[in-house]
This record gives C-alpha cells, structure tokens and sequence, in this order.
C-alpha cells in the first residue's frame, strides 16, 4: 500500500456511493427478476480538483502544491497501488457525511482511476483534477 494522500483541502469533490452487486434477468414472457450477490456496496468514486494550486513548494500556501500530488502518483506506481485519505481530503463535509464516505461498512482504500490531469492556468499556478476508484478493505 502506498502512503496516504496528500494532505491538503481540495476545492471540490464529487463522490459516487457505488451500488450492491446485483445482476438483473429477463425471461422470455418480459418479466424481471433481480439477484443480489452480496451486501456491501462496490464501485466507489471520488473526484478531487485542486484549483489554482501552486505547481512547487516555491509557492505552497495552505492548499499544498502540484509536484506533492504528482509524486504522490508515481509513489502508488499509477494506477496501481491503493492508498488512504487523510481527513482533510473531507473538510467541509459534515461528520454524518464524512463518516458514511469513508466508512460505510468498512474502511475505503482507494487507488487512481486514471492519471492526475494538471491544467496551468498562469506560471506556477495550475489546476489538477484526479479520479480515484474505492475498494472496500477487509
């Protein structure tokens, strides 16, 4: 497991709770059946940005720096390696909520969807928008 999340307040977030395992039939008269094949939620996401951010810690303020999330992502060997949040990645959200995003059965791991993809919006200063997908650790 590679080592936690930067730990810095991102601007927005976008959580999806995922859903059970369920697998849908149809017989040939039209009529739906549904299976459940289990009782923990899969197929968590989370989509993080960080506006205007400072690309080095030359210009780190409160809300950390591009080349900490870039490491960050070369550290869990991309796409690879699962990871934890830190409590700031949910500042702002309230504690019911914080606690059902983070834990909902179990504790989430989570690792990249897809790689950090960084927008400079002046010199120095960029936006980063990253995708993570959730697994339940047992």
């Amino acid at each position: 497991m590679a080592r936690s999340f930067p730990n810095f307040v991102p601007s927005s977030r976008k959580f999806d709770m995922g859903d059970y395992p369920v697998k849908a039939y149809r017989s040939l008269s039209g009529a739906i059946v549904r299976r459940v094949f289990g009782n923990k939620q899969f197929g968590y996401t989370l989509d993080l940005e960080f506006k205007n951010i400072g690309d080095t810690d030359e210009l780190k303020q409160h809300s950390g720096n591009v080349v900490d999330i870039v490491d960050h992502y070369n550290d869990a060997d991309g796409t690879v390696e699962s990871f934890q949040l830190n409590d700031r990645t949910f500042d702002g959200m309230s504690a019911q909520l914080q606690a059902r995003t983070q834990t909902p059965h179990s504790k989430i791991t989570w690792r990249y969807a897809e790689p950090p993809k960084i927008t400079s919006v002046h010199p120095g200063i960029s936006t980063v928008s990253v995708k993570l997908v959730g697994e339940l650790d047992f």
